[in-house]
């Protein structure tokens, strides 16, 4: 009997699963492939040619960084619901109440998902990312120094990302019957 490596063995399986082999063990599969291929391709092809049919056969999102986590974009309209003006107005009304100064750059809800996502920055450059699906906000700071006044601040925003995940809990139920 012909010693197989564990590769080959792997490749042989990964083919009689995909392919519905016909052979009545895996060596006998492996020796066919062996002698009706003589080119085989190598693993670079081959991870190659299966990332291309993934990407040929579902729609990839693309993502973009924004502070220190990730946004989706290239979903369809349907999928993000930006929050509107007034409910936006208020939210900054809130956390500039609680936290401080802060500018939004995102707020948006995504129905199928049941998430929400805010990110912004506070005035003393800590940005920050809500989401409501986290166990906790994401923060990105370059070079600050932590005093007690950041400490504070800090300890605040966690407050009230505690406060807003309890809110849009409910507040979610009604984005998602609008879908």
């Amino acid at each position: 009997m012909e010693n197989i490596n564990e590769h080959d063995m792997t490749k042989a399986m990964l083919d009689r699963i995909r392919n519905g082999g016909s052979s009545n063990s895996l060596n006998e599969s492996v020796q066919q492939r062996q002698t009706n291929q003589p080119q085989q391709l190598d693993e670079h092809d081959m991870t190659k040619h299966m990332l291309d049919k993934i990407r040929n056969s579902q729609q990839i999102i693309e993502t973009k960084s924004v502070a220190g986590g990730l946004i989706m974009e290239g979903v369809e309209s349907n999928d993000v619901i930006k929050v509107e003006d007034d409910e936006l107005g208020e939210e900054v009304g809130k956390l500039r109440d609680m936290v401080g100064g802060v500018d939004l750059k995102l707020y948006e809800v995504y129905p199928k998902d049941k998430n929400v996502v805010m990110v912004g920055v506070l005035d003393n450059g800590i940005e920050f990312k809500f989401s409501k699906k986290e166990q906790a906000p994401y923060i990105n700071v370059d070079n600050m120094r932590l005093d007690s006044e950041t400490v504070d601040v800090i300890k605040k925003l966690q407050g009230y990302y505690v406060n807003w995940t309890q809110y849009w809990v409910e507040k979610i139920s009604e984005y998602s019957k609008s879908v």
